[in-house]
């Protein structure tokens, strides 16, 4: 396009033009992604409460329970889209099974392959969302997982005992995830 003929104030009007065009085409791609997104919960607007009794323990890890069920409280205390409350006064209650800890060797030392000094752990557990008043199930997830990574040192059952509060905050994290969101 020729613009040797056309007012140094025009080509600017022009060309603020076209880069105001622009800029208003990528925020509008923008927000057609987010077309589907939702801030908050997608719980219906009735759940406010929740119960969270201690968690049944199915793997072979024993006590494991009593710290998941208390790091999973004090993440949906955090998150705050659900209020921690006693089962009468729940809108809903969350029954969640622990059903296995895995270890996994990551890393092994360098003189020795057959050595591990390095794991994953993972927490494996199962759990049912039900409204208080009528026992339905409003949901559920046969599966969820929290993990970490952690050295060996020393045995076998300190370590595990070392790196069960960063799995268990792991799999809090998700239950929240899950229950909040109900995807």
């Amino acid at each position: 396009m020729n613009t040797e003929g056309q007012p140094r104030r025009a080509r600017q009007l022009k060309s603020r033009g076209r880069a105001t065009h622009a800029i208003m085409a990528c925020v509008l791609i923008g927000l057609a992604g987010c077309a589907g997104y939702r801030i908050g919960s997608t719980l219906p607007s009735d759940i406010k409460t929740i119960h969270i009794p201690t968690f049944t323990n199915k793997a072979k890890q024993p006590l494991i329970e009593v710290q998941a069920t208390s790091r999973a409280v004090s993440e949906f205390q955090r998150d705050g889209t659900l209020r921690i409350t006693g089962a009468a006064e729940a809108d809903v209650i969350l029954e969640v099974t622990i059903t296995d800890l895995t270890l996994t060797p990551l890393r092994y030392k360098r003189n020795d392959r057959r050595t591990p000094n390095e794991y994953r752990m993972k927490l494996t557990a199962s759990y049912k969302l039900k409204r208080t008043e009528t026992d339905a199930i409003i949901g559920e997830s046969p599966k969820i997982e929290g993990e970490t990574t952690f050295p060996y040192a020393g045995g076998m059952q300190a370590a595990i005992q070392t790196a069960l509060p960063d799995a268990a905050d792991d799999l809090g994290r998700r239950l929240v995830e899950s229950v909040v969101e109900l995807w």
